[in-house]
């Protein structure tokens, strides 16, 4: 059964809770395997359901017993929807099904993202067996930027402002997301954008941006690249500039999802790979 959790219920789990956080086969995204993320950090994050109006709580329980929790928000002009915490102890297949109804009687004509490691086998086996699209599988890494150095050869990029941002729109154009051009313009002064040109041509951009979760944290969000082929030196060279950008900017880790495809040039250029992400999506008709 899934109902609605009290904040004074969060308070009496939240040990029970946090354990499953720390293991993927027990847990969805954002995960606390990460090494920068802490209890402290879950429960400020999970506290923001019972002050927001754009965010809910749930409980799971199985034959009688709490089995699990489920923390969700949504963004009610882009009508999407994203769980950050479905950590689930037994019968998860039960708890997304169940929650699977509950905001498709809430959120009529949304777009549900929900996020897995591969590792948690039952969740993802159940959503790849229910039809659910599959849109990202990529790998969850993490660097440490206190044992990067400072002089690492990055080469010369540019940083990208107002200015210039037809440096970057030119190349982000051909893979935007949900941060498509107009969003990032808009929102230009959270982003760092790095650009590489050669005789007036852009060939590749490194975005990042600060995580206010944890101070000194930012996530890289993405590398664009204008050959169509592989080029790993080039991606290790865009990524090697965020870092050491990152590292003056006195950040302490960064976090970067990276494909299959460029996951060796990630872990060569000093990040650990936490895990194998999966996001599926799912329209609420």
């Amino acid at each position: 059964m899934l109902r609605s959790c009290s904040k004074n219920e969060f308070e009496r789990y939240t040990d029970f809770i946090y354990e499953l956080a720390t293991d993927l086969t027990k847990s969805g995204y954002p995960t606390y395997c990460d090494g920068i993320k802490t209890k402290v950090e879950f429960v400020e994050r999970s506290l923001k359901a019972f002050v927001r109006d754009t965010e809910h709580m749930l409980l799971f329980e199985y034959e009688g017993e709490v089995q699990g929790m489920i923390h969700c928000f949504w963004i009610p002009e882009d009508q999407y929807l994203q769980t950050i915490c479905f950590n689930i102890s037994e019968a998860i297949e039960q708890a997304i099904a169940e929650f699977l109804t509950y905001v498709r009687e809430r959120f009529k004509g949304y777009d549900v993202f929900l996020r897995f490691p591969a590792e948690n086998n039952s969740a993802v086996n159940y959503l790849a067996g229910q039809g659910f699209e599959c849109i990202e599988n990529d790998f969850n890494n993490t660097a440490f930027l206190e044992k990067f150095d400072a002089i690492r050869k990055t080469g010369d990029l540019i940083r990208i402002d107002k200015g210039n941002y037809e440096l970057f729109e030119s190349l982000h154009r051909q893979t935007e997301g949900y941060w498509n051009s107009e969003r990032m313009l808009a929102d230009l002064d959270n982003w760092i954008i790095l650009v590489k040109e050669t005789d007036g041509i852009s060939q590749g951009a490194v975005y990042y941006r600060a995580v206010a979760l944890v101070d000194g944290w930012f996530e890289l969000y993405g590398i664009d690249m204008s050959q169509e082929d592989n080029n790993p030196e080039l991606f290790k060279e865009l990524l090697n500039a965020a870092l050491i950008d990152a590292k003056h900017r006195n950040g302490r880790f960064m976090t970067f999802f990276c494909d299959e495809e460029y996951e060796k040039a990630t872990v060569e250029c000093g990040f650990f790979c936490v895990g194998n992400n999966l996001c599926y999506k799912a329209h609420l008709e």
